[in-house]
């Protein structure tokens, strides 16, 4: 009982962050398996719609206030919305469950495609610290005309990230958010609205292409429908008060956040999995 109740308020929990910063949905896929207890294909399935649901909620106010970058969006949410497509339709049944063992250490799937989000997440959030390299200049105008090689470069680096989350079911801001920033220069409150519509339409695309054909009578709606509430909720009170903080104060703030999410999937999976 008292982990169903951690798990409804890690929902909420999660809304609040992917309102402020325009990630974290990743959050989510830990707590539907080891609070709510879903299988891995369930877990996943319901992570990818819940954190859609979410996100397209955040886009709302953001779209108002007119800090969303479109071009971005469509140049990096077609590969992304590509790459996960190929993995909720296909390639998420096609990985075999065990992968390699390592002396007694077997790897699953699971703790496979975890430790390379967790890296990712890690070095993404250490070079916004500048601890590693340093982030492009920043962009004052996201408005102004991009060159070829922007848009060439979006449609590599969103097949990556559309592939890599696509296993979990998150929906990928964690590594659009550091994307955008790093290499692109955009400003954080433009990366927020720009990576919560990526988020929103490569998770639709991911789970009514892929997982409401693979699983979608089996799943139950009832649950999807109160935790979206919570999920909401928590996106409208993050989007509020992400206005309570400057772009640059926001931007480290999300830093360390990513920073202590790649610590808790390595120290979990290492040590407090069941």
């Amino acid at each position: 009982m008292i982990e169903t109740i951690l798990g409804y308020l890690m929902g909420m929990l999660v809304g609040i962050v992917m309102g402020m910063f325009g990630g974290g949905g990743s959050l989510l896929l830990p707590a539907m398996l080891y609070l709510l207890h879903f299988d891995l294909k369930f877990a996943t399935a319901y992570t990818t719609i819940l954190v859609g649901i979410t996100a397209l909620v955040g886009v709302v106010p953001r779209i108002r206030q007119k800090i969303i970058d479109f071009p971005t969006v469509i140049a990096l949410g077609v590969p992304v919305a590509t790459g996960n497509l190929i993995v909720r339709l296909w390639l998420f049944d096609v990985v075999p469950d065990h992968l390699f063992t390592i002396g007694s250490l077997v790897v699953s799937k699971k703790i496979f495609v975890l430790s390379i989000f967790a890296g990712l997440i890690f070095l993404s959030s250490a070079t916004l610290l500048g601890f590693i390299g340093k982030p492009a200049s920043q962009k004052t105008d996201f408005k102004a005309p991009k060159s070829f090689a922007y848009y060439a470069s979006l449609a590599v680096g969103g097949l990556l990230i559309g592939i890599v989350p696509g296993f979990t079911g998150a929906g990928g801001g964690v590594l659009i958010v550091p994307l955008l920033i790093i290499f692109f220069g955009l400003p954080m409150r433009t990366v927020v609205g720009t990576s919560l519509s990526i988020v929103a339409f490569k998770s639709f695309v991911g789970f009514f292409g892929g997982d409401l054909i693979r699983i979608g009578s089996e799943m139950d709606y009832l649950f999807l429908v109160q935790f979206s509430i919570l999920m909401i909720t928590g996106v409208m009170i993050g989007s509020w008060w992400s206005q309570k903080f400057d772009g640059e104060r926001l931007k480290r703030i999300f830093a360390w956040f990513l920073l202590a999410l790649a610590a808790f999937i390595i120290i979990y999976e290492c040590f407090f999995k069941v």
